[in-house]
């Protein structure tokens, strides 16, 4: 592979913690300081590719909720039966759907959900991971209800156990303190100095 982004930034978190918010205001954020970010996700191929054999919207698996928990289900497991034969499979399908990858000063891959995927971002990359947390409540009040089958699956907990976060955004609704988080996220990258 050529030469990478400066970081990557990987996203954990359940759903409905705010990952696609949080990362969000990342971008913001960096862009305003006249960085180049890319954001990516795991699940971007798998939901085109998935769309594609299915018969689906693959753009709308990506960023329409309803449509998309639908069959969120059977989408997870389609998914497992292609990383049981190559666990990299979708992580380098993402990153190969960048284009000038050198270029980018921060590529955030918003949804690592597996050690395996933590596993190839760091050996590929010079990667650090984020973990974004919100309590039960907070969830809820988003629209997350228990969905047997993928709230308790891997895709969902394979990183629960997980401890070595680089950083740890707590999302509870608490704007200013989410904002401080993330200038200090930005300046801890290291990517300002060009």
């Amino acid at each position: 592979m050529d030469k990478g982004p400066k970081i990557l930034v990987g996203f954990s978190g359940k759903r409905k913690s705010g990952k696609d918010y949080v990362s969000d205001e990342l971008i913001k954020k960096g862009e305003n300081l006249g960085l180049r970010i890319v954001r990516r996700g795991v699940s971007y191929p798998l939901k085109e590719e998935y769309g594609v054999e299915h018969n689906l919207d693959g753009e709308r698996l990506k960023f329409d909720f309803e449509y998309k928990e639908k069959v969120r289900k059977e989408m997870v497991v389609w998914g497992e039966q292609i990383r049981s034969k190559d666990p990299a499979y979708f992580c380098r399908k993402t990153v190969e759907a960048v284009t000038d990858l050198s270029s980018v000063d921060i590529l955030i891959i918003s949804d690592c959900r597996r050690p395996t995927d933590l596993l190839y971002f760091k050996s590929h990359f010079n990667a650090v991971f984020l973990r974004v947390e919100a309590d039960i409540e907070t969830r809820k009040e988003r629209g997350w209800e228990f969905q047997d089958g993928v709230d308790n699956s891997e895709s969902e907990c394979g990183l629960d156990d997980y401890k070595c976060w680089d950083f740890l955004i707590e999302n509870n609704g608490d704007e200013e303190q989410l904002q401080k988080d993330l200038d200090e996220l930005i300046h801890k990258l290291g990517v300002l100095q060009k």
